[in-house]
């Protein structure tokens, strides 16, 4: 195990299959828990004596065939001196350092990570990247102000992020604890009338985090206070609830997505559902000097 444990010290989250023996088993737990991996560490150690050679490992073998047919970008196959390239192995370039013991196999297992660069930010599944706010200043059915955006990469180059759906489900100012948000509704999807996406392999689709403006009453023909900088004419004059932060969400209580967020700086936590993937929770800091030139980062995001 102490391989685990420098995959470990290095931030990963390590499976190890020691126990697995019978196909069912493989079926049921190693396959699973490929398919919900990014990286495949294979350390070939010898096995029976065949001419002067050594037989590796058939049922890492077959691990290592199941990984590759399954689209893994990040392979790293480590084989102890004098093993036969069988099998799969037989196809596959192989350019790590063998090593000639257990006593060594540790030194050579860290170098090669070193020199493949891997990190535990990289990652095959759902990945929240390209931050970004509304060039202008947007009206959206009863929204107005600027909207928040985020993509959600799918890295899988196998399978397609099926009922990708967003929810907001923690809130607070940073330095306290945060707390459950008050409005849990899905999210609004970016460009589509719908509230979940189909994010293709090695594509991505936008969300609609929220929205820092206004919230108007089309029942009400009364002049908003204070007004946004920027802001279109919208045709006619309505009330305003605002300024605030606004959800572009499911929920469709009149006036129910303004969020209880003032000038400051907050925390919001996002997660993001997939069907057959793990959930990836995305933590957003909100910087509120002003209404008027808001800013956001990613603080976190990882998966569960």
């Amino acid at each position: 195990m102490k391989l685990g444990d420098l995959l470990v010290s290095r931030g990963f989250d390590v499976y190890v299959a020691i126990s697995v023996q019978t196909i069912l088993e493989i079926n049921a737990r190693i396959i699973r828990e490929l398919k919900n991996s990014d990286c495949f560490l294979f350390v070939n150690f010898r096995r029976e004596k065949i001419n002067g050679k050594y037989r590796g490992s058939l049922f890492s073998n077959q691990e290592l065939a199941i990984a590759y047919s399954l689209g893994f970008e990040r392979i790293l196959v480590i084989n102890q001196d004098g093993i036969l390239p069988e099998g799969i192995l037989a196809y596959i370039g192989v350019n790590t350092e063998t090593f000639t013991d257990s006593d060594n196999c540790y030194a050579v297992v860290e170098k090669a990570l070193d020199r493949a660069g891997w990190t535990p930010q990289y990652s095959r599944r759902l990945r929240a990247d390209r931050l970004r706010w509304s060039a202008d200043i947007i009206r959206y059915g009863n929204l107005q102000g600027r909207f928040l955006y985020l993509d959600i990469l799918n890295n899988r180059p196998d399978i397609a992020a099926l009922e990708t759906t967003a929810r907001l489900s923690e809130i607070g100012k940073t330095g306290e604890a945060l707390k459950s948000s008050p409005i849990r509704s899905p999210l609004k999807a970016t460009g589509r009338p719908g509230f979940s996406h189909t994010i293709f392999p090695k594509s991505y689709e936008a969300f609609d985090l929220f929205c820092v403006g206004a919230y108007s009453d089309p029942n009400q023909l009364v002049l908003y206070s204070p007004p946004l900088s920027g802001a279109p004419d919208i045709g006619r004059p309505v009330k305003v609830n605002g300024p605030g932060v606004f959800l572009n969400s499911a929920y469709d209580v009149l006036a129910a997505p303004r969020l209880p967020i003032t000038l400051g700086t907050w925390q919001l936590r996002y997660d993001f559902f997939a069907i057959d993937f793990p959930v990836l929770s995305v933590l957003i800091e909100l910087s509120l000097v002003d209404w008027e030139q808001p800013k956001a980062t990613i603080l976190t995001q990882d998966q569960t």
